[in-house]
């Protein structure tokens, strides 16, 4: 995100701040009657007996230059008499509401505005603990903050996700002024010195200085009861998520036994999972049980984070991290490898019989390690990769009985069967040839047996399955009129679009855009169709006028603009040169609101 739009956000949460604050409203029981003043931002009423009577609006918050306004209104009491009711409302430091009814006062009030950054928010810990009261998990993953975090139509991260995310240069003394304000805040706990700790936090991301800010929090000399009593009172106001984790680091710093339940709370929220994890190692007895409750409490990057610092120290742990520890919501690669080692999978699957339950766990985990592209580490790197492909072969005679069975055996397969170069490379380092004959000639048998083709080809004609796709696939199987007959039944499923246009075949390309331009509704696409129709154009880059239609209908949709510019620039000029293709460009060159759109457009329209 540019500069620019990060000020106009901040400006937009300053503005949502400063109207929250204003907004004020008292009511007065005069006589039997209502009277009943409202300030906003914008606009004040004056509201008697529940008719407006007086009304000031305001163009903009420029106008506050004039500290009061005034309303005005006639009340009529039931002998017939009529009073004036005037009110003065404005002030810079404190706001004034006066009220009279002709001259006699009737309110005087004061307030001084303060503006605190917690104040009219809703309280994120709070919010978590509900759910987990009422649902014993987190059932909406949403914080109140996030109107902040986010701009209008900008996508949500995944919990957790933001602080793998971040690589801004950390700023210079940021952790050392931040500490000085909250050591401030515990020898004079106010609400000016809280306000000046809460807004120090809130002014970066807690991320990338979590290492710093522990190791100097365990160098200072601070009383530990105040900094539980800080901690905790960040915890119960916090409204930003960087306070929540602050809060969490420093507590995590002290002897949190007694608090642990809250922070496993706290913890049960995959923003916080990190967090609270190191609260539990580094203050808490016994806390490997507690990361591992929490490992299995949640199922995203709080999961991978909770997974990573646990530790194998009972047989049921070690168990765990190989039928339950790898399977997540996001990424199995990334969990393949710790859970392979810290369950011992190799001797696990040396045992002559397992358990189904095992099967699945150790298949998930091959899978994963197979999956170099995604894996930080992969099969390259785990020690005895041969005795452990060798094992589950042998184990798949007893278990394999469905496609999903099957799955991690033809991906071994496929997996030995890479161009022998890269075997080459693989015997002068960690393999033996030996050995890779022996796996080679131990899948055959599974691989021969030509009821998987068939279950495969069965499983395609009532609905998509991607793991029976992959199998067709894999024994060459003609599935594409397969998907166009899933395609008539589910329009929008993307993963059957992906399908068709990972066949890398032109005339299948032809007919998936001329099944798109039927079947989605262009004009107004769905979310659904959205990402249909992204998977279409992404595929025509190597098929010259392939979809040039789908193209034109794609340059008229804001989001998709820049794939279909993309796919222009790789063709030849010819179509870009074509009169209603340029007056779709020259539109975009010159309206649209996204610079890399416009700067693309007018790069294509030089071709």
């Amino acid at each position: 995100m540019s500069f620019k739009d990060d000020f106009k956000r901040e400006m937009r949460n300053v503005m949502k701040d400063v109207e929250k604050e204003v907004h004020k409203t008292w009511k007065i029981d005069y006589k039997g009657h209502s009277i009943e003043i409202i300030n906003q931002i914008k606009e004040e009423q004056l509201i008697i007996d529940g008719i407006t009577v007086d009304l000031n609006k305001r163009k903009s918050i420029l106008s506050h230059i004039i500290p009061y306004s005034k309303l005005s209104g006639i009340l009529e009491l039931e002998d017939g008499t009529k009073h004036k009711v005037s009110v003065k409302l404005g002030g810079y430091v404190r706001f004034n509401c006066k009220v009279k009814v002709d001259y006699e006062t009737i309110l005087d009030d004061s307030m001084k505005l303060e503006f605190l950054p917690w104040d009219h928010k809703e309280k994120i810990v709070p919010i978590i603990q509900q759910q987990i009261q009422t649902h014993h998990k987190i059932v909406d993953d949403r914080l109140p903050d996030e109107e902040y975090l986010y701009d209008e139509h900008q996508p949500r991260l995944a919990p957790g996700l933001f602080d793998d995310l971040v690589n801004e240069g950390p700023t210079p003394f940021y952790v050392k002024r931040l500490l000085k304000v909250f050591e401030k805040q515990l020898n004079q706990p106010t609400n000016q010195t809280r306000k000046i700790t809460y807004e120090k936090i809130i002014s970066d991301n807690l991320a990338s200085y979590s290492n710093e800010l522990i190791e100097r929090i365990q160098q200072t000399q601070w009383d530990e009861s105040l900094v539980q009593q800080e901690a905790l009172w960040l915890l119960e106001h916090a409204a930003h998520r960087e306070v929540v984790k602050f809060a969490v680091i420093v507590l995590g710093c002290t002897n949190c036994e007694k608090y642990k339940d809250l922070l496993l709370t706290i913890g049960m929220h995959e923003d916080f999972t990190s967090y609270v994890v190191f609260a539990l190692k580094n203050g808490t007895n016994q806390a490997n049980e507690q990361v591992w409750q929490l490992a299995k409490s949640v199922h995203g990057w709080g999961k991978i984070s909770a997974v990573k610092h646990l530790e194998a120290s009972t047989p049921e742990i070690k168990r765990w991290f190989l039928t339950e520890g790898c399977q997540n919501t996001i990424m199995n690669e990334i969990l393949a490898y710790t859970c392979a080692l810290n369950g011992d999978l190799e001797t696990a699957l040396s045992e002559d019989r397992i358990s189904k339950e095992l099967y699945h766990g150790a298949s998930l985990i091959i899978l994963s390690l197979l999956n170099e592209e995604s894996s930080p580490k992969g099969i390259e790197e785990y020690p005895n990769a041969s005795t452990v492909l060798s094992r589950l072969i042998d184990h798949a005679h007893m278990h394999c009985q469905s496609l999903e069975d099957f799955y991690p055996i033809m991906k071994i397969s496929e997996f030995l069967n890479e161009d022998k170069e890269m075997w080459e490379e693989r015997f002068e380092d960690s393999w033996k040839r030996h050995e890779y004959m022996f796996i080679q000639e131990a899948i055959q048998p599974l691989i021969n047996d030509n009821r998987w083709p068939k279950l495969a080809m069965d499983a395609l004609q009532q609905n998509y399955h991607f793991q029976a796709l992959e199998i067709a696939l894999y024994y060459r199987l003609d599935v594409v009129q397969h998907l166009f007959d899933l395609l008539e039944k589910e329009p929008t499923n993307c993963e059957l679009y992906f399908a068709v246009v990972d066949t890398n075949n032109r005339q299948h390309m032809k007919d998936l855009c001329t099944f798109a331009e039927t079947h989605l509704s262009l004009s107004s696409l769905t979310d659904d169709e959205e990402q249909c129709l992204q998977y279409i154009i992404q595929g025509l880059y190597e098929y010259e006028g392939v979809g040039l239609s789908l193209v034109h209908a794609t340059l008229r949709l804001e989001n998709l603009q820049y794939h279909a510019l993309s796919v222009l620039t790789e063709w030849s000029p010819s179509f870009s040169q074509q009169a209603d293709t340029r007056e779709l460009i020259k539109h975009i060159a010159m309206k649209t609101k996204d610079k890399e759109d416009r700067q693309l457009a007018k790069q294509v329209l030089k071709k």
